[in-house]
């Protein structure tokens, strides 16, 4: 497994609450449908106390996950 960094458009609500809005890569945004559940979970990468973010993204399931403070990267994890 691989982290990969990505772009994420997110937005933060009154209450700090982060919704991830958009996925940008290649020079392409994809627009996150729904977010179906987010856990604190860390995969098998290099990564800060990371929150997982279960989405569907233009029609399909993926997962992204967002580091703690002080990195606050998103990313995703390929095989």
């Amino acid at each position: 497994m691989q982290r990969l960094d990505i772009s994420v458009v997110e937005l933060v609500d009154e209450n700090g609450e982060v919704t991830p809005m958009y996925v940008a890569k290649d020079g392409k945004y994809y627009c996150v449908d729904k977010v179906l559940g987010v856990t604190r979970h860390a995969p098998d990468v290099a990564c800060i106390s990371p929150m997982r973010y279960d989405c569907v993204i233009e029609g399909k399931r993926k997962t992204i996950y967002k580091d703690s403070h002080p990195s606050n990267k998103w990313f995703s994890v390929v095989k």
